[in-house]
């Protein structure tokens, strides 16, 4: 009996043991190449830390596999053999997770570079990648994906669980996930296909894209353009210089560009844009709705059927339009503060009134003020030297 347990302990280890084969040393294109390959029975898990490029993909397998090439100058094959032992790719399994580790050879001048590629089983709960320098790819895991490099891309596509990405320098491109996305990049454009959960995306210098997310989506970046297509939740977009472009959000729009022009296609519950330097355009919004440019036009068209809050648009230079529903309740409230004629403001209704404040020459305030369908909430409107028109909508 204890001969037994023995030998299907000793089974069990080598089960779990890595069967790694470490190939020739190679010369190719001015460098000392070396191929390692192995694979070891797979867990719930996959980490890994290492330099260079790696690519990790899932397949309908239950083992790890894993293939690494490393690169080496040195002045001849000894001295190669050396540096490359040094970088020793370690591959064991630590309780439920599968661990990749590798070593760094001490040299300054041998311009040392790896590439990982890993197949690890699709329904992989999590696989958790770090590199000291590369890009990164993920693709076709039905778990998790923890993505982290000091400087290169990354690209993720057809993720079941959550992402979290980051990289210290480079573009970071996500294809479909089904969970919560959270990525960030110093320097780099973010684009997002698809998010089943909510998505943050920063990056301190790049655009931002985002097609659909089912949840709240923020976009943050110091420098670039933001787009955001389909937004189930919320949004929270802010850019210190460029335009922004929203398409339909289900709930409410902050939108902020230090110098950009501003477009919402549809914001149903509640808009607030603000930019130092361009255009705002509002399309098919309701709730409370906040625009103000520092020197920009301003159009709104609010839609029907749905309830309005107290409401501002205010610019200092161009002129402001509103389409408002037949049937709005609302109280309006208009002012030009510098005007040259009371004609400055037009509006299609007949319960408002517009008129001048100071007499009917020289340059001087014009308001306009009235109640639609009995009144409601304030929708005020404020120009500096502009024009404001007030018109029905269809």
């Amino acid at each position: 009996m204890h001969l037994l347990l023995s030998f299907l302990a000793l089974m069990s280890v080598a089960a779990l043991s890595p069967a790694q084969t470490v190939g020739p040393i190679e010369r190719r294109d001015g460098f000392w190449v070396q191929t390692v390959e192995g694979e070891l029975a797979a867990g719930a898990e996959v980490r890994v830390d290492s330099t260079g490029a790696i690519r990790a993909q899932g397949q309908d397998i239950r083992q790890v596999r894993y293939r690494l090439t490393k690169k080496v100058k040195a002045s001849n094959e000894r001295e190669a053999q050396q540096l490359l032992d040094q970088a020793r790719l370690r591959a064991e399994r630590q309780g439920a997770a599968v661990v990749l580790d590798l070593g760094d050879p001490e040299c300054r001048r041998c311009a040392f570079s790896a590439e990982l590629n890993i197949d690890v089983p699709r329904d992989t709960r999590r696989i958790d990648l770090d590199t000291r320098g590369g890009s990164l790819d993920i693709r076709n895991l039905a778990g998790s994906v923890v993505a982290e490099t000091a400087g290169g891309s990354i690209r993720i596509d057809d993720i079941g669980g959550e992402v979290r990405a980051a990289t210290a320098g480079g573009g970071i491109q996500l294809g479909r996930v089904s969970g919560r996305v959270e990525c960030e990049t110093a320097g780099g454009s973010i684009r997002l296909d698809s998010a089943g959960a909510s998505a943050e995306l920063r990056t301190s210098g790049g655009g931002i894209q985002a097609r659909e997310v089912r949840g709240d989506l923020r976009a943050e970046t110091a420098g670039g353009s933001i787009r955001a297509e389909s937004v189930g939740g919320s949004l929270i977009a802010a850019t210190s210089g460029g335009s922004i472009h929203v398409g339909e959000v289900a709930g409410l729009v902050d939108a902020e560009t230090a110098g950009g022009s501003i477009h919402v296609e549809s914001a149903p519950q509640g808009v607030r844009a603000e930019t130092a330097g361009g255009g705002i355009q509002l399309n098919n919004v309701a709730g409370k709705v906040i625009a103000t440019s520092a020197a920009g036009p301003i159009r709104a068209y609010f839609v029907a059927g749905r309830p309005l809050g107290d409401s501002l648009l205010e610019t200092t230079a161009g002129s402001i339009i509103v389409w408002l529903p037949a049937s709005i309740a609302v109280r309006v409230d208009a002012v030009i503060d510098f005007a040259s004629g009371s004609n400055r403001i037009q509006s299609e209704f007949d319960s408002i009134t517009v008129q001048r404040s100071d007499g009917d020459f020289g340059t001087g305030q014009v308001v306009a003020a009235g109640v639609l369908n009995g009144g409601g909430p304030v929708l005020r409107i404020r120009n500096t030297n502009g024009r404001i028109q007030i018109q029905r909508r269809p």
